[in-house]
């Protein structure tokens, strides 16, 4: 299967952007990997990378052929865990693309149980925002996606949809905190930190703010969940995030969070998703139904 191998190898200066930061990547010099992407480019009878001295980037050739290469790449590894399989679930790797509000507390539990279970499976998990994270499903560079509110196209392919209410976050001396539950507009009153634009959670509150005539005091905007709760604790700023990614009395002793009525803002979808017509591997297929079965729960 050596082809496989010059395919791993356009994968890797893709992914690294020059052929040097690949090659230290696959342990090989730079001349003999550069030499294995002429090789190829021969092969195919035409250019697949523009060179320059920033690194290596895609022709439409290349971007057609890498495609092809990755779709290859994800059937080869499929077929490997297979193989594995017949021997018990010993090895394996995930790539997985998640919304930062998962990832803290549900989806890292999730990992740790499943290596318990199966410590020979290895994870890649990358922090990004739902545009990112599903570019990466469609490029074949994530097996599975969880992701808050996702941007809707027909190459995602949802597992399980768990609705997530949105929480406003406060300091644990703040005068909402007594409250079970918040009207939007009581918060409104108080200095805001919002989430970017970029991030879904953002956009359900740009929605009800674009419909009030009452302005907000928007303190600060950052894309770091783990920074607004620094800058809620001992102040009277108010945040907001989904229910899953808001940390609990051990996590945060000075944070608390209180739902907002969905009458004011609607739950958003929290989606974990593959791609439509991928064969997954079996390390990713079982930690895909070890996910679905953790947010089925969600919703007794």
């Amino acid at each position: 299967m050596k082809h496989f191998r010059y395919f791993r190898y356009m994968d890797a200066v893709v992914r690294a952007g020059s052929i040097r930061r690949a090659a230290e990547q696959l342990y090989i010099t730079p001349s003999a990997l550069d030499r294995r992407i002429h090789d190829l480019e021969k092969d195919l009878g035409t250019p697949l990378f523009e060179r320059h001295a920033r690194g290596m980037r895609l022709l439409a050739a290349g971007e057609i052929f890498l495609g092809y290469v990755r779709r290859h790449l994800a059937d080869l590894d499929r077929m490997q865990s297979e193989i594995e399989s017949l021997k018990g679930l010993k090895r394996g790797h995930v790539e997985i693309v998640a919304s930062q509000a998962v990832a803290v507390s549900f989806l890292s539990q999730q990992v740790r149980t499943f290596q318990q279970n199966h410590p020979g499976v290895t994870f890649n998990v990358r922090i990004t925002d739902r545009g990112e994270a599903m570019r990466a499903l469609t490029a074949f560079e994530a097996d599975l996606a969880l992701v808050i509110s996702p941007l809707r196209t027909a190459e995602l392919l949802p597992l399980i949809v768990v609705a997530q209410p949105v929480m406003a976050m406060m300091d644990i001396d703040h005068p909402l905190a007594a409250a079970q539950s918040l009207r939007f507009g009581d918060c409104l009153s108080y200095p805001l930190v919002l989430p970017r634009a970029t991030l879904a959670t953002r956009a359900l509150i740009d929605a009800v703010l674009n419909a009030r005539s009452v302005p907000a005091t928007i303190a600060v905007e950052t894309d770091s969940f783990e920074m607004m709760r620094g800058l809620i604790a001992h102040t009277a700023n108010i945040g907001f995030q989904v229910a899953i990614g808001t940390p609990d009395a051990q996590t945060d002793p000075r944070v608390v969070a209180r739902p907002i009525d969905e009458r004011d803002i609607s739950a958003a979808p929290m989606v974990c998703a593959q791609l439509k017509g991928r064969s997954l591997s079996v390390a990713a297929a079982r930690f895909a139904n070890q996910v679905v079965g953790a947010l089925d729960a969600m919703k007794q």
